[in-house]
């Protein structure tokens, strides 16, 4: 991580994008080289989890145009989106899928 004086201009982000993250974090700005996925196997307990995810992603695809609509007045006012709402309640155990 580089503590920075100011962000650059909009462009200069956009020319590094995918190389260089640039972000504020408590008022001050900050780069960083981009996040790259692990290289190499995924630990067994990191495994483990891919089908609760999998089970989620699916649920939502299955969603109902009204109630994907529900989602998204739920989520309204806050950061998140509609499906990060709801795959949050899904793996939190707060929804479950109707038989």
């Amino acid at each position: 991580m580089a503590k920075l004086g100011a962000l650059p201009s909009q462009s200069i982000i956009d020319g590094f994008k995918g190389t260089i993250d640039f972000y504020v974090h408590d008022g001050i700005p900050c780069a960083r080289r981009w996040p790259r996925p692990p290289s190499g196997q995924r630990s067994p307990a990191v495994q483990a989890q891919w089908p609760i995810f999998t089970e989620a992603t699916r649920l939502w695809n299955e969603l109902s145009p009204e109630e994907k609509q529900a989602w998204e007045e739920t989520a309204s006012g806050t950061i998140l989106t509609a499906r990060d709402c709801f795959m949050s309640a899904y793996l939190s155990g707060n929804v479950t899928p109707a038989p």
